[in-house]
């Protein structure tokens, strides 16, 4: 099996007063790579007004790391269950830092 994108955008985010840009990758790859199958990486880097805050809200398990979480800058476990879960989790935490959830989705 090869590696298939199954989501993968990038785009900034301006909206009430909070600036930043949200990138999203989530890629179906082979269980060799990691058990559950998937490799993701939704991240929301917000403008601070002198740099950029790459660990503001991050959800990933890229470069050989377990799931996990950063918020403000703490790492913290993840567990991944599914494509649907991994969305709404990171929109309730962006819900809870920023007041709106940053990723339009609906579930089956």
């Amino acid at each position: 099996m090869s590696v298939v994108v199954l989501l993968r955008f990038k785009r900034p985010i301006d909206r009430e007063g909070i600036k930043g840009v949200l990138e999203v990758k989530v890629y179906k790859v082979p269980e060799k790579q990691v058990p559950h199958g998937f490799k993701y990486s939704l991240q929301f880097a917000k403008w601070t007004g002198s740099g950029w805050d790459s660990n503001f809200l991050r959800y990933d398990n890229f470069c050989g790391h377990t799931d996990h979480k950063h918020i403000k800058g703490q790492r913290f476990p993840y567990k991944f269950t599914d494509i649907d879960a991994l969305i709404r989790d990171f929109n309730a935490d962006a819900r809870e830092l920023l007041g709106f959830e940053l990723i339009p989705w609906e579930s089956d």
